[in-house]
């Protein structure tokens, strides 16, 4: 069962987790993760109201009470090829190299990149780096006919990245032998986006279309960009 919100349900919802100390769950609440559709009243899709309100209370391009967290060392949980659901065996195929990206991504280095203060559980899906511009690369993997909307997609990965020191992760990554160096030329965020991903796809292509809403402001804010395979 379906229910309707009214446009002033939606912004009491979002306003009371802006007042909390800690924005690092926004992307998981369940007014960003499960409301789709359009306000009782007003006629406004729930993530275009959703992004307004965040857009407008941005600071300096990023997600505001988001801290670094202390994670002491990165890239160390043990990898083994098993595959647990549809999107983790995606994952995998990208990471050993069963499916590709193109070539100015550069060479996957690792997955699920920690993001928590203890090392452990899910992180950022698929990190690359490019060797010759000495950029990173990180993706943010959704799988075929997630009911997610692309507002979500968007604030998991800027909050991912906004919770890591990239200068550990490089220094971790190189005490592997991954990387070459610890200057790290440039941070690219991306949601990697299977076509059959309807609710993402269909809102990425109008946005591509028309060039206009708040959830376009969002990705260019956070310099996000939109790819599929």
């Amino acid at each position: 069962m379906s229910f309707k919100y009214s446009e002033e349900a939606c912004i009491a919802a979002i306003s009371a987790l802006y007042e909390k100390r800690d924005l690092s769950k926004l992307y998981d609440q369940r007014f960003i993760r499960c409301w789709s559709g359009k306000t009782s009243d007003t006629g406004r899709e729930y993530q275009e109201l959703f992004a307004q309100y965040i857009w407008e209370r941005l600071a300096d391009g990023r997600l505001p009470m988001i801290n670094i967290c202390n994670v002491k060392e990165y890239c160390t949980v043990d990898r083994q090829d098993a595959i647990r659901d549809n999107e983790e065996g995606v994952q995998r195929d990208f990471y050993f190299g069963r499916r590709e990206l193109g070539a100015g991504y550069g060479k996957p280095v690792w997955f699920e990149l920690q993001t928590n203060r203890e090392g452990q559980g899910k992180g950022i899906d698929l990190v690359y780096y490019n060797e010759q511009t000495e950029e990173i690369n990180l993706f943010e993997l959704k799988y075929a006919n997630k009911k997610e909307s692309l507002l979500r997609a968007a604030l998991e990965i800027q909050t991912y990245y906004q919770r890591v020191n990239w200068y550990a992760v490089a220094q971790a990554l190189r005490r592997r032998g991954l990387i070459g160096s610890l200057h790290i030329a440039k941070i690219n965020k991306y949601i990697l986006v299977d076509q059959e991903s309807v609710r993402i796809v269909r809102k990425a292509r109008e946005i591509a279309k028309n060039g206009e809403g708040y959830v376009k402001k969002l990705l260019d804010e956070f310099n996000i960009s939109v790819v599929y395979y």
